[in-house]
């Protein structure tokens, strides 16, 4: 055996040795980014979990905090927008999508006679968040003097003062004038356009629509760019104000900067051009 089969080996297996240690490095936990398990919903980045402890810092977008709270033995998720509740069905992080159900009138809740009542608007605020293409909006109006031939009566609804009334509402319908049937209130709220075809006879299937809830979009939250572009997390402390969690177990205020990852890459990337030069030198010798 040739003197310089040794040397030839060992440089072959150098690269072989940091593939490896490479690997591992990608299989970062991120220790202040866990995956936690509500109910039947994992919740996880750009998503957090609400400890019933003040939190000094979390590792989410702002405003994405979800409450895992017990109803009977029953582990419910549920996330607040504008000051009101929305039960957390799913969230399908490939898609980049949530889907909730007001809490009002979700399947987690008993409503008596199947009579549900919404009592607000969806207020998103200015959360990076955007409705379904598939949604379709519910403007229900209560205590009129008569529902209109373009609206459904909802006669579980109504009461002394006046009928309950709900009409659909798509891009393409016009605004009606509602004034002249003296409604005291009006609440929009939104659902998936497909469980109305699913459900036709509103007047008491209205129930039924509601339980199956909308879905909402997120968007990369502002000023986030950096972060995630090197792989970071966007969170946030008290103290400190904006956070960038890393893979590595640090933290930056801008960008995950020399993380192992980072620094076994560019070695690697020397080390197959420095054992590919010997080798050829080697080969012609």
């Amino acid at each position: 055996m040739s003197p310089l089969s040794p040397i030839l080996l060992l440089l072959l297996l150098l690269p072989l040795f940091f593939i490896t240690m490479l690997a591992q490095s990608n299989n970062s936990t991120y220790p202040y980014c866990p995956s936690i398990n509500c109910g039947n919903v994992t919740v996880s980045y750009p998503f957090w979990t609400i400890n019933n402890e003040s939190l000094s810092q979390f590792c989410g977008y702002d405003g994405f905090g979800i409450n895992c709270s017990y109803n009977g033995n029953q582990r419910i998720p549920q996330i607040s927008f504008g000051g009101d509740s929305y039960y957390v069905q799913s969230i399908n992080y490939e898609l980049g999508t949530i889907f909730l159900a007001d809490y009002d009138v979700s399947p987690v809740v008993v409503i008596p006679n199947n009579c549900p009542r919404v009592r607000h608007n969806i207020n998103l605020g200015t959360l990076p968040l955007d409705f379904t293409t598939s949604s379709v909006n519910l403007s229900f109006h209560f205590d009129c003097d008569e529902c209109p031939s373009f609206a459904t009566e909802i006669s579980c609804l109504d009461r002394d003062a006046g009928k309950a009334c709900l009409e659909v509402m798509s891009n393409s319908t016009e605004e009606k004038d509602w004034d002249v049937y003296s409604c005291d209130q009006e609440v929009v709220t939104t659902v998936f356009g497909s469980n109305i075809d699913r459900f036709p006879n509103l007047s008491t299937n209205f129930g039924r629509v509601l339980e199956k809830g909308f879905g909402l979009r997120w968007k990369k939250m502002d000023g986030c760019d950096k972060c995630e572009e090197s792989e970071g997390r966007c969170g946030r402390s008290n103290t400190t104000g904006f956070v960038c969690f890393c893979s590595d177990g640090t933290t930056s205020k801008g960008g995950c900067k020399g993380t192992i990852a980072t620094t076994l890459s560019s070695v690697f990337s020397l080390l197959v051009n420095i054992s590919s030069s010997l080798i050829y030198q080697l080969m012609v010798v």
